[in-house]
This record gives C-alpha cells, sequence and structure tokens, in this order.
C-alpha cells in the first residue's frame, strides 16, 4: 500500500493507482487517492504528502515514570 495525506482533512489516504497524462508541458503522473474519510481525488504525484512516521509510546515506560515521580513529592501537611 502506498499511503500519503488527503489533501483536503489531513487524515491516512491510499494512492489506489497511478497513470500518465499528457499535459501541455508533456506527460504528468497522476494518482488516484482515497483516504479514510471517503474524499478522493485525482492529483499530480508531486503534489503527494509523505505521513511523517509517529514515534510508538511505550505505556509502561511512561506509567512507571509518572508513579515514580508521585512518589518523590514531599507530602504537605495540613
Amino acid at each position: 500500500m502506498d499511503a500519503t495525506l488527503c489533501p483536503e482533512c489531513g487524515a491516512l489516504a491510499e494512492v489506489q493507482w497511478r497513470a500518465v497524462m499528457e499535459g501541455t508541458d508533456g506527460p504528468v503522473e497522476h494518482a488516484k487517492v482515497s483516504c479514510v474519510r471517503r474524499h478522493w481525488f485525482l492529483l499530480p504525484v508531486a503534489s503527494l504528502e509523505r505521513p511523517v512516521p509517529v514515534a510508538p509510546v511505550s505505556r509502561v515506560s511512561s506509567c512507571a515514570a509518572s508513579v515514580r515521580g508521585q512518589e518523590r513529592r514531599p507530602s504537605r501537611s495540613a
């Protein structure tokens, strides 16, 4: 699957097919793109955006760090 971003909403989209079409300055490669929100476009491949990979979040280590951080707080006396 070739992934990109939807030009309208920015959601994850799939390139369904590519084709070369004649333009006034010569052939231009185009792609049909459809996103998870059901938008679809036929646009030049040069205008496609690559999605930025997101680093995986380790929930165990971030939870453990927050628990450790709470243990270090001094308790307040009334």
